[in-house]
């Protein structure tokens, strides 16, 4: 995947696939996908608007991989917060609260530099 700290849906998979020239069925592509997630390598995305039909979005789970996310809520950009004070954040959650965060949940909301230069 060229992405992989991005979220992307199911058909963003297929279609980079095929433009790489990969002979790839959408069903091959939901299959692994639902493995992957299975094996704790991707994380399906929550939902950030209920009622909506938006598709399912997954993210790349990497060993070094943080738990806390920001989502453009311009252009649907999905990204790892992967930096110290991120990393300090979530070590003192766990050290001193005993709270473990869900990466799936930590989503954070804003606009990403391109659609804040829009506005």
């Amino acid at each position: 995947m060229r992405q992989p700290q991005s979220g992307l849906t199911a058909q963003e998979v297929y279609q980079q696939l095929r433009q790489d020239g990969v002979a790839i069925g959408r069903t091959t592509v939901y299959r692994a996908i639902n493995h992957l997630c299975e094996q704790g390598a991707l994380i399906q995305l929550p939902e950030l608007y209920s009622g909506t039909d938006a598709p399912k979005r997954y993210q790349h789970r990497g060993q070094d991989s943080g738990h806390i996310s920001v989502r453009c809520t311009g252009c649907g950009m999905i990204a790892a917060l992967k930096c110290e004070a991120v990393s300090d954040f979530e070590r003192h959650v766990k050290e001193d609260h005993g709270f473990r965060l869900l990466e799936e949940e930590c989503l954070l909301p804003g606009l990403c530099q391109d659609c804040t230069n829009k506005t």
